[in-house]
């Protein structure tokens, strides 16, 4: 497992940060088996703190106060989020309008500006790069 300053976050902050994520998951009206993997594995390691997993089923379906959530976060855990927002969008290949404005008000949130926003983009497309690089030596097709 790759070191993650996840493991760090209290559990409001956890709470924050997966709801959020969360809604960048599924703002576009969907939850594509690539989005639910990508949130899994994003909030797994936060599900170890017992009353992060109740919150956060309990919260299903809600209307989500995004800017409550920002609220909660760290200046780090912000720029976290945005990073893992950026990524989780991407999941099905494509950023629909809902996503964007996603991006864009937490982006807002971190203080990041449009170049590091747009390294970040760049960054999901190398590593979607480097996650097929593996099937390619591997010999697995990608359907």
């Amino acid at each position: 497992m790759l070191p993650d300053s996840l493991l760090e976050m209290d559990g409001d902050e956890a709470i924050s940060y997966a709801t959020i994520l969360a809604v960048a998951a599924t703002c576009d009206g969907e939850f594509s088996p690539e989005e639910m993997s990508a949130y899994e594995s994003r909030v797994a390691s936060l599900l170890y703190q017992r009353d992060v997993r109740e919150r956060l089923s309990e919260i299903v379906g809600e209307w989500i106060d995004i800017d409550f959530h920002l609220e909660a976060l760290s200046a780090d855990s912000v720029k976290l989020l945005l990073r893992d927002t950026i990524l989780m969008a991407a999941c099905d290949g494509k950023y629909t309008d809902e996503e964007m404005k996603l991006i864009k008000q937490v982006a807002k949130k971190a203080g990041v500006d449009d170049e590091t926003l747009n390294q970040l983009y760049l960054w999901v497309v190398e590593g979607w790069g480097w996650f097929g690089r593996g099937h390619q030596i591997l010999g697995i097709s990608e359907e």
